[in-house]
C-alpha cells in the first residue's frame, strides 16, 4: 500500500511518525509532498505526552540529542481562571513528560529522516496529480472547501505573538494566564519563551490588545500576528481516496494542545477504516 501525505506541517508530520511507529512491520509505503516555500502554521508548540514518545522513538532522539529544540512540558498553569484559585496545575504524569517543540525544526528533522520519500512538489490536487492508494491532505487552513465545514462557537478569533529572547529556566510547564480580553500562552523554549494573546477582534480592538499585551507581560514589540476560525469538516473522507488531516480537517483553540491530541485521533480513526476495521461512518463521527 502507497500512502501520500500532502503538506509537512504538524498535521502530516503526526500522520508520517504514526503511520511508522505504529505500522512499521506492514507492507506500507509513504510519501510526503512538501513544498518549502509554503510557511508553517505559527501557532502549534505543545504537545501532550504520547507525542513525545512517538517523536523519541521514531526519529531516536532524546532531550541531549534534540535536534528540534524540545523543553520540558511537565503540565499547564492555569493563572487567573477561577475565583477560589487563582493558579491551578494539570500536571504530566511525572514518567510521561509532555514537551514543547519547535515545529519548523520538528518538520526538517522528519523530512531529513531517510524514513519516508520525500518529493518537493506542490500540489493543488492531490487526487488528480498523485498515484496513492489513500491520500491524507494537510494543507492548511487556506485551501479548505468551506462548504464541508460547520463553524465551531468561539468567541477568540485573533492572536498576537511575541517572544523574549532570553531562558527562562524555572519554566519547565506550559503558562495559561487569563486577561480580560480572553488569555495568553507563555511557552518556554530552548534559548527563548514564546508569548501568545488571544482576544476578539470584534469586542477588543487590536490597539488596546497590543496594550494590554506589552505592558502586561513586559514585552517590547509583537512579532506576528493572525486571525483564525474554529471549524470542523462535517465528513473527514473527501473524494475517492483522500482524508483531511491537520487544519485542512479542522482548528481548535490551541488550549490544552487539542490540535495535536485531534491530529493523533484522527490518524488512529483513518487507520481502522483504511483497513476495514470499522466503517467510515463511525470513524467520522
Amino acid at each position: 500500500m502507497k500512502i501520500a501525505i500532502v503538506g509537512a506541517g504538524n498535521g502530516g508530520l503526526i500522520v508520517a511518525l504514526h503511520l511508522l511507529r505504529e505500522h512499521h512491520n506492514t507492507d506500507v509505503e509513504i510519501e510526503i509532498y512538501y513544498d518549502p516555500s509554503i510557511p508553517i502554521e505559527k501557532v502549534g508548540q505543545g504537545s501532550l505526552p504520547n507525542f513525545t514518545g512517538i517523536v523519541s522513538e521514531v526519529l531516536d532522539i532524546d532531550w541531549y540529542n534534540n535536534p528540534i529544540d524540545a523543553t520540558i512540558k511537565s503540565g499547564i498553569l492555569y493563572e487567573g481562571w477561577g475565583n477560589k484559585n487563582d493558579k491551578f496545575f494539570h500536571p504530566s504524569k511525572m514518567n510521561l513528560m509532555s514537551m514543547h517543540f519547535v515545529p519548523n525544526k520538528l518538520s526538517k528533522t522528519v523530512l531529513k529522516s531517510g524514513h519516508f520519500n520525500v518529493i518537493d512538489k506542490t500540489i493543488k490536487e492531490p487526487e488528480k496529480e498523485i498515484d496513492a492508494d489513500v491520500i491524507f491532505d494537510c494543507r492548511g487552513r487556506h485551501n479548505r472547501d468551506k462548504s464541508n465545514y460547520d463553524k465551531l462557537v468561539n468567541p477568540l478569533d485573533s492572536v498576537l505573538l511575541s517572544k523574549k529572547y532570553e531562558k527562562d529556566v524555572d519554566l519547565i510547564y506550559t503558562r495559561c494566564v487569563a486577561t480580560p480580553n480572553g488569555w495568553t500562552f507563555v511557552i518556554p523554549n530552548k534559548d527563548s519563551v514564546s508569548y501568545g494573546y488571544l482576544y476578539n477582534s470584534e469586542i477588543t480592538t487590536r490597539e488596546d490588545a497590543v496594550d494590554d499585551f506589552t505592558s502586561r507581560f513586559n514585552l517590547d514589540y509583537i512579532i506576528d500576528s493572525l486571525k483564525f476560525e474554529n471549524y470542523m469538516a462535517k465528513n473527514m473522507f473527501v473524494g475517492e481516496r483522500t482524508i483531511l488531516q491537520g487544519n485542512m480537517y479542522g482548528f481548535i483553540e490551541p488550549l490544552e494542545a487539542t490540535s495535536l491530541g485531534l491530529y493523533q485521533s484522527i490518524c488512529r480513526q483513518a487507520w481502522d477504516s483504511i483497513f476495514g476495521l470499522k466503517t467510515d461512518v463511525y470513524c467520522n463521527h
